[in-house]
């Protein structure tokens, strides 16, 4: 910046002392302010509280993204807990040859599968019990299938029934399977469950099944000939509840539909520990 000379009105430089133009000597002028350090700006109150706010705010920040991280963190363990707490499905052998389906009760205990063409009862939803009454007045044996063990307890609830018809209406004696929920079995194991078979029923092929990691099974069959029904059983429990399986069909009909039936039995699982 340039200022002008008090002798001879020419323009010197600030920094010069005396004048080039004619060697006048130039007043002493008050020396340049210096810029505030750094420690200084720092010092000053407006700017000191400025940045003490933006570390709160950081602060802040960074307890609410741990917050968040730890809440996720929790979340995933929760969920692989209650994953690791549920049996691993095995995939039915049936569903190779297709026109099958995969039903599971509306309180997610159980699932099972089978043909696509068979009407599926889950009797809790919506409360279908009804509906089963209306069923077995048609199908007469879905109430003695469970007989061989169901005499053993008096809680016995029917839970599920498949059959195997498009239409429920009909009279004629049709294939089925017929899920029933005990708690008083619940504590049987699988040998003890065979050990209590009612005696007055023709029980063969009485055998412990463990295909299933963790649901080792009771397995049976049964034949009728005053109820005119042969039968494939199960039993399992788990947590105290007793689940028994029974597929059946008519006698005249067993021999073709046998594949079937033990492929429907074969894809019962619980699916609660």
């Amino acid at each position: 910046m340039s200022e002008v000379c008090p002798n001879c009105g020419k323009p010197v430089l600030a920094t010069d002392t005396i004048c080039w133009h004619c060697g006048y000597q130039l007043p002493k002028r008050p020396a340049a302010r210096p810029a505030p350090s750094r420690d200084a700006v720092a010092g000053l109150p407006g700017r000191a509280g400025d940045e003490a706010t933006a570390d709160d705010y950081n602060f802040r920040a960074l307890a609410v993204y741990g917050l968040l991280t730890l809440a996720i963190i929790v979340a995933l363990l929760l969920v692989m807990r209650s994953l690791n707490g549920r049996p691993i499905l095995v995939q039915s052998a049936a569903f190779e040859l297709g026109d099958w389906v995969s039903v599971t009760d509306v309180d997610l205990r159980y699932t099972l599968s089978v043909p696509a063409d068979w009407q599926w009862l889950d009797v809790a939803y919506r409360d279908q019990s009804q509906l089963l009454d209306k069923v077995m007045e048609r199908q007469i044996y879905v109430r003695r299938a469970l007989r061989p063990l169901g005499r053993a307890a008096d809680d016995l609830t029917l839970v599920g029934l498949a059959v195997g018809s498009q239409n429920l209406e009909v009279s004629e004696s049709q294939p089925f399977v017929v899920i029933g929920r005990s708690d008083q079995l619940g504590t049987l194991t699988p040998d003890e469950a065979l050990a209590r078979l009612d005696e007055e029923s023709s029980v063969s092929q009485q055998a412990v099944d463990t295909h299933l990691s963790g649901q080792p099974q009771a397995r049976f069959d049964t034949t009728d000939l005053a109820g005119g029904y042969n039968c494939r059983h199960l039993f399992t429990a788990q947590a105290g509840v007793g689940y028994l399986v029974a597929a059946c069909a008519p006698q005249p009909r067993f021999g073709s539909l046998l594949n079937d039936l033990d492929r429907i039995r074969d894809s019962f699982q619980l699916l609660e520990h």
